[in-house]
């Protein structure tokens, strides 16, 4: 398999990060969307970081079950405890 990047891969692979977040101009957005076009190779890519950070973001977002919230929580009370002695 050849793991070789070609400079335009290269260049798109550099700003892929901050497309993905929304946070390049149309005109950067364009570029990488037409090279994507042209390139299966970044174009899996991309498809497929689009697909884990959509993962992740659902992920984040379901509630934890309940002992494991017990179980943090009382962590959590532990170390506040640890960290913050009463004094008088």
């Amino acid at each position: 398999m050849n793991m070789d990047v070609n400079p335009e891969c290269g260049a798109m692979l550099a700003g892929i990060s901050a497309y993905l977040d929304g946070d390049l101009d149309a005109t950067a957005c364009d570029a990488i969307e037409r090279h994507c076009r042209d390139c299966s190779r970044c174009a899996t890519l991309v498809d497929g970081l689009r697909e884990t950070i959509g993962l992740c973001r659902e992920a984040g977002s379901a509630p934890l079950p309940e002992p494991v919230r017990q179980r943090a929580k009382a962590s959590i009370e532990r170390l506040l405890a640890c960290e913050n002695p009463i004094r008088s």
